[in-house]
């Protein structure tokens, strides 16, 4: 089982890594492949600091996962990149949420809770990277843990769009807020679940 959990994880990660190849594609000149591109390509800094650090932060991080490598010294140096591409991340996905143009399907309830996401997220890690320093390893996994399942939301929120586009037909507003949130609230109960399990 434990084994399982990283191809998992890089499985759900290949979602926001596509997504973001497909957008950088775009900045470099290619056809649109994505929806939403000329309000994304508004704002290239932010967007591409975003993608660059999601991908590094979902990928890398999966791999911290693998039993093995958590006791060698290669969890402690890929920590070391982890910690700021995940805080980047957020904090870009921040700025994007705040200024970044919205759609006509963004409500306001959507914006907080992105807000809200992207703050628990910073938390998150920066509680992790304490944990670590004063060496409560369990509250370090914990919270990286929890750092590492809202990072991963867009991937299960693929997953939660897909199903509303199959039973109720196109996002409304509230369609997109609902499945939004279900991503990231799946990811959090699984994130739980990990944190809470009997460990051998």
């Amino acid at each position: 089982m434990r084994k399982l959990i990283p191809a998992g994880l890089l499985a759900l990660a290949a979602v926001p890594v596509f997504a973001g190849s497909a957008r950088l594609a775009e900045f470099a000149g290619g056809a649109p492949i994505l929806p939403d591109s000329e309000r994304i390509t508004s704002a290239p800094v932010p967007v591409i600091l975003h993608i660059v650090s999601v991908t590094v932060f979902s990928v890398l991080g999966a791999f911290q996962f693998v039993p093995g490598l958590r006791r060698r010294r290669w969890h402690r140096l890929a920590g070391r990149i982890l910690v700021p591409a995940g805080l980047l991340a957020a904090l870009s996905g921040l700025w994007l949420t705040l200024f970044l143009p919205r759609t006509e399907l963004d409500s306001s309830p959507l914006v907080a809770i992105r807000v809200a996401v992207a703050l628990w997220m910073v938390a998150s890690l920066l509680l992790g990277l304490s944990a670590a320093r004063r060496r409560a390893f369990g509250r370090h996994r914990a919270w990286m843990i929890r750092g590492y399942a809202i990072a991963m939301g867009a991937g299960t929120q693929a997953f939660t769009q897909g199903a509303w586009l199959a039973v109720a037909g196109p996002l409304t507003t509230w369609g997109k807020t609902g499945t939004l949130l279900a991503g990231w609230l799946i990811n959090l109960a699984v994130a739980e679940w990990l944190i809470r399990r009997p460990r051998t």
